[in-house]
């Protein structure tokens, strides 16, 4: 068997693959490996963000690719017997509302909040890679490190935001229950 036959039967990513800006580098000398980066999870494991910075990652990154693709995996479990699929109308207005939801976003954190959430959720780079990108006249370990402390800093902030949009439904929802009950 040819050794590009064998690699390609191991599943492992081509070597052009991990050369782009969603892989990193781990280890030193002979165990120096490039591998998929997992920026968000690694925050989570080091403690340097809550477990509500990931879950409003993954619902930012959800809605994401729900408003720019159209794809939305959100059953977990089997569907009603009276379900009522959807059509072609309510689709394009569920797209629609994922896309006012990633527009608030954007609103509330900024246009630079918004292009490091892509850069990190989105195309998945390495804080190295972010760091490259963002502040290419530094050194490497400083701009990664520049990179880590923003995307710590922006993860929080967008759990605060859906926190504290949670807690304003909640009382809009309060108030309108209070003022039908008084009439």
């Amino acid at each position: 068997m040819s050794k590009a036959a064998a690699y390609a039967l191991s599943d492992g990513p081509t070597t052009e693959r991990t050369l782009k800006p969603d892989y990193e580098t781990l280890g030193m000398g002979k165990r120096k490996r490039r591998v998929k980066a997992r920026t968000v999870q690694t925050l989570h494991e080091s403690g340097d963000i809550s477990g509500e910075a990931v879950t409003a990652a993954n619902r930012w990154l959800e809605d994401y690719i729900f408003f720019k693709g159209g794809y939305a995996d959100y059953l977990k479990d089997p569907l009603d017997r009276d379900y009522i699929p959807g059509n072609v109308h309510t689709f394009a207005v569920a797209r629609g509302k994922a896309a006012a939801r990633i527009a608030e976003v954007r609103e509330a954190l900024g246009r630079c909040s918004h292009h490091r959430l892509e850069m990190l959720l989105v195309e998945g780079m390495s804080f190295s890679a972010i760091g490259k990108q963002l502040w290419p006249h530094k050194s490497q370990p400083d701009a990664s490190k520049c990179a880590r402390s923003q995307c710590v800093l922006l993860l929080e902030q967008l759990a605060n935001f859906y926190v504290e949009k949670h807690k304003k439904q909640a009382r809009e929802k309060r108030t309108c229950t209070y003022s039908i009950n008084v009439r």
